[in-house]
């Protein structure tokens, strides 16, 4: 899964940049700051992946540092008694 957003923040980035030089080369000012503006979305959306991918991390963090359950309620009935 990881992998695949990987994939997905790499490519949205390269739009970013394909809007960017199309934009460099883009004669008429309208077509230039629409050209930008879709660079400026692509960015925002990779940036959403990147955040997709450290919240992954982070719950998959936490998975390996869970008690088992078994542990959980002994501890629960110590603290209850």
């Amino acid at each position: 899964m990881l992998q695949k957003l990987s994939d997905h923040v790499n490519a949205c980035l390269e739009r970013a940049d394909q809007c960017r030089n199309a934009a460099a080369l883009a004669p008429d000012p309208e077509v230039q700051a629409q050209l930008l503006d879709l660079e400026e979305r692509w960015r925002h959306v990779a940036k959403t992946y990147e955040f997709v991918v450290s919240l992954e991390h982070f719950l998959l963090d936490q998975h390996k540092h869970t008690m088992p359950k078994e542990v959980e309620k002994l501890l629960k009935a110590a603290a209850d008694a």
